[in-house]
């Protein structure tokens, strides 16, 4: 049969709608299938999809036509089976005028019908943004004509928040690009920000960082920004602000606590002490308005560790009492923080070394009333009792291990009297065995020969049992044993 008797029928919308690789993805408040401006600098490829039954020959080939709002653009023919790879159609740049496009194509079947596919939508963008008010120079509405300094960082969440004004063709997926500079228009990038819908409904205002505007120094500095829309577009580089930048951090003074009755020594005798301990911060410690503060005494996890918050304005501080004396025969840390940052900034620290109260001014133990002298042991019908008079800070912060010791035929023979012995309301106000009796067993002391000497020793941990003394720190009784 010649061509000319061939009867073609189109059926419409009986294939896919052509696909353009290079389109972008769609996004919320975005038009449809944006296609970048650097790929419209090319033929664009749209691709196409084979119709079920093709059976391409030389005498009956097959193609495509490709049309962009019902003009033909493009097209392709094949007289053999079409591999997938091949299946598109390369569009001149010059088809893609700016706005919304609608292309389709129509296969031409090797039997003669035609099938007409549904149609693709592009968006062509080739105009740039438009920069607003004063060439979209920026505005810094919380720093006003205020130089930028370190206290206006530390107040304000150590950022500089930069408004923009409204701009021409704003839409989803622009990008802001924002630089820093100590020149103009050096363009030094600092970051970018994607605009999405939600962006677009309120000011547009995004944040220099303080950690950017200290890394780049202080003196004259320049803020400006293009607007690159999402298709590529660039704007102009917007009128750079000028800031006067003094924000580097100043030298941090802090002296260490001052300690009046100490003065400049380093060691703190608990039998000097009647009260809570005087500290002072200097005048010369560098803390600014607005920044919290603490005080402390000792490590943190110790038993007797002191922290308080520290008052604006406020130098005087006392550790109490309860705290200096629970530090006793150790070296305490004495120090201030101010809190900043992740890190908190220490002062210098002062060691303090306490010395507990000497042994020659602590009581002895006491067997039966006694302090001394000798022990008629065949003279006892009952347990005689332990007592241990009251001493300087005793508090019930404290334990006390009581021990007797004396001789036996069989060697030395030792008697555990009270051990880690948490002292009560009744034993720091009237002394160790004036509530509840303290005994030693009379079984004990008859196993101790006569003529020997029974010892009765004490030690006290000012700490609540954390901490011993390797001796004895009360005075030793002793008792001749009859």
């Amino acid at each position: 049969m010649d061509n000319a008797d061939i009867v073609r029928v189109r059926v419409a919308n009986a294939l896919p709608a052509p696909t353009a690789p290079a389109a972008l993805p769609n996004i919320p408040g975005g038009v449809p299938n944006l296609m970048p401006i650097k790929a419209l600098a090319d033929p664009v490829r749209l691709e196409f999809t084979l119709w079920q039954h093709s059976r391409p020959t030389p005498t009956e080939p097959e193609s495509v036509e490709i049309f962009c709002e019902g003009v033909k653009v493009g097209d392709r023919r094949w007289t053999q089976p079409l591999p997938e790879s091949e299946r598109f159609v390369e569009i001149t740049p010059d088809c893609f005028s700016e706005g919304t496009l609608q292309f389709h194509y129509v296969g031409h079947v090797y039997n003669a019908s035609e099938l007409r596919s549904d149609d693709l939508t592009l968006t062509v963008d080739k105009t740039p943004p438009v920069l607003g008010a004063n060439n979209g120079r920026l505005q810094f509405p919380e720093l006003g004509d205020s130089d930028l300094t370190e206290d206006f960082l530390l107040t304000h969440g150590n950022r500089l928040l930069a408004l923009m004004p409204d701009y021409q063709g704003a839409a989803p997926g622009d990008v802001i690009i924002y630089y820093w500079d100590s020149e103009p228009f050096e363009n030094n990038e600092v970051d970018r920000w994607v605009l999405t819908r939600e962006d677009l409904a309120k000011p547009l205002e995004f944040a220099y960082t303080g950690d950017v505007i200290v890394d780049r120094g202080d003196g004259m500095r320049y803020a400006q920004y293009l607007i690159e829309d999402r298709a590529g577009n660039a704007s102009q580089v917007a009128t750079p602000s000028v800031l006067e930048v003094a924000a580097q951090p100043a030298p941090r003074v802090l002296p260490a606590l001052e300690v009046p009755l100490l003065g400049q020594s380093a060691e703190l005798e608990l039998r000097k002490l009647n009260a809570a301990l005087d500290v002072s911060i200097p005048q010369a410690a560098v803390i600014k308005p607005g920044e919290a503060f603490e005080l402390l005494w000792g490590d943190e996890e110790c038993f007797g560790a002191w922290r308080e918050e520290g008052v604006p304005g406020k130098n005087d501080y006392a550790v109490p009492l309860r705290n200096v004396v629970a530090m006793a025969s150790k070296q305490a840390q004495l120090y201030y923080r101010v809190l900043v940052g992740d890190e908190p900034l220490p002062s210098d620290t002062r060691s303090v070394k306490v010395t507990p109260t000497p042994t020659a001014n602590m009581p002895t133990p006491q067997l039966g009333g006694r302090s001394g002298g000798n022990l008629d042991v065949g003279g006892l019908t009952s347990d005689p009792l332990v007592t241990l008079g009251t001493w300087l800070h005793i508090s019930v912060d404290q334990r006390v291990s009581l021990q007797a010791e004396g001789l036996s035929r069989n060697g030395q023979v030792l008697h555990p009297i009270l051990v880690n012995y948490k002292l009560s309301e009744t034993d720091v106000a009237e002394g160790i065995g004036s509530g509840v009796p303290v005994p030693i067993p009379l079984s004990y002391l008859r196993q101790l020969v006569p003529g020997s000497q029974l010892e009765v020793t004490a030690k006290l941990s000012y700490d609540n049992g954390t901490t011993w003394p390797l001796l004895p720190n009360f005075g030793r009784l002793w008792m001749n044993i009859q």
